[in-house]
């Protein structure tokens, strides 16, 4: 279980740090860009990431479901998506510091009618895990369109493998 809202208000700070690392990699150019007919643009990701904090912050805050959509019309350029994206987490993560931490062990409605009731603590971590999943949705959109995604750690697979090695060197 998580401890206290503001800490996991401080990891996610992270998970989002490095997700926005992603978003500012996409080409303002590319926003309107998908792989294929009826997927997500570029644009759908970042204004479906934004929406979505606030949706799953509403339901551990106010115990309501609100998925506030994520048309293009919300924030038609990057730009102006990322803008949202940031204002969203602003005040989202505002939200969570100021929640009692007693609240996240207590149940929130499900997302489906007949589904069981979810601790509020849960649903943050569903909410880091979904982030992390468009995260990487968008590292293949940027691959498919020839580019490189950043490194999730500053670290490359190369560099990971060069110091385990001479982790294993130095131990042995």
């Amino acid at each position: 279980m998580i401890a206290s809202a503001a800490e996991f208000a401080d990891y996610f700070d992270g998970v989002r740090r490095r997700t926005v690392g992603f978003f500012r990699m996409i080409p303002a150019d590319r926003a309107d860009w998908a792989p294929k007919a009826g997927e997500y643009t570029c644009g759908d990701v970042v204004r479906h990431v934004a929406a979505c904090e606030r949706m799953f912050v509403g339901a551990v805050v106010d115990g309501q479901w609100r998925y506030p959509g994520h048309d293009r019309a919300l924030a038609p350029t990057l730009e102006a998506a990322l803008a949202d994206l940031d204002a969203g987490h602003a005040a989202c993560d505002a939200r969570l510091r100021a929640l009692d931490a007693g609240a996240l062990a207590t149940t929130r409605p499900a997302l489906e009618p007949d589904a069981r009731p979810v601790r509020a603590w849960r649903l943050l971590l569903a909410m880091a895990e979904h982030e992390v999943h468009h995260r990487s949705q968008l590292a293949s959109y940027l691959t498919w369109m020839g580019l490189e995604a950043p490194d999730i750690f500053g670290l490359g697979v190369e560099d990971v493998e060069r110091l385990t090695a001479a982790a294993a060197g130095r131990s042995a």
